[in-house]
């Protein structure tokens, strides 16, 4: 998947009308180098956050944390490895925790626990934030995403951690979309950054689907 760097008059529109959701907060974005991470942190970044972006290829990172704003730091780290995760862990205490790194193996999924269980602790003794999870497609990964998420839901409650899940169809299975095609990088964006914002704040353990009625469509026996 390319990186498109030129965020366009619409993602700016749509940044100013997000103004100071986050202001004062820190977001962390796994894989920003994605099109849907990339979105995602542009929204966070255009609405007041510290943004800190995640991917494996350092080149390709820092050239998108330099389009997403002014301030915003990549760590180089894959969720398929335990050592990197906890580096990116032991960064700063974060507000957001935004993961579209894809979670396709158990490899992933393991990373992505690992991952929430060292930042959730930060987020309480900030008095509270939000993770929210991304999944694509019917599989065995994203099944376990979602069960993780009502777990966590459940478990990080006390502490005023909210976590969610948007489980998205990408342009390419327009096929099995009653819309007629999948979801753009940004309008997959705008749902995670809602869901990490102030105005979900009873949103909890929830699995959005963003698939143009895919989920809604009954399954061919």
């Amino acid at each position: 998947m390319s990186l498109a760097l030129d965020s366009g008059a619409a993602a700016q529109r749509d940044e100013t009308m997000a103004a100071m959701d986050f202001a004062g907060k820190t977001a962390m974005v796994t894989d920003g180098c994605s099109e849907i991470g990339f979105a995602s942190a542009r929204l966070l970044s255009g609405a007041g956050a510290h943004i800190v972006v995640s991917g494996s290829d350092s080149r390709l990172g820092k050239r998108a944390a330099a389009a997403i704003g002014a301030g915003t730091q990549f760590v180089t780290a894959d969720l398929a490895d335990l050592g990197s995760v906890d580096h990116l862990a032991r960064q700063m205490p974060v507000d957001v925790l935004v993961n579209t790194a894809m979670v396709h193996d158990f490899a992933t999924v393991r990373g992505l626990y690992f991952l929430v269980a060292a930042v959730a602790p930060g987020m309480q003794r900030l008095g509270g934030g939000a993770i929210v999870n991304l999944t694509t497609g019917n599989s065995t990964a994203a099944a376990m995403v979602a069960a993780l998420t009502r777990t966590w839901a459940v478990e990080f409650a006390d502490a005023a951690v909210r976590v969610n899940t948007v489980a998205a169809a990408l342009p390419h299975t327009a096929a099995a979309c009653p819309l007629g095609r999948g979801a753009s990088p940004l309008e997959i964006a705008h749902p995670i950054v809602f869901l990490a914002s102030w105005r979900a704040g009873a949103v909890n353990g929830i699995i959005l689907d963003v698939d143009g009625g895919a989920a809604a469509t009954p399954s061919k026996k």
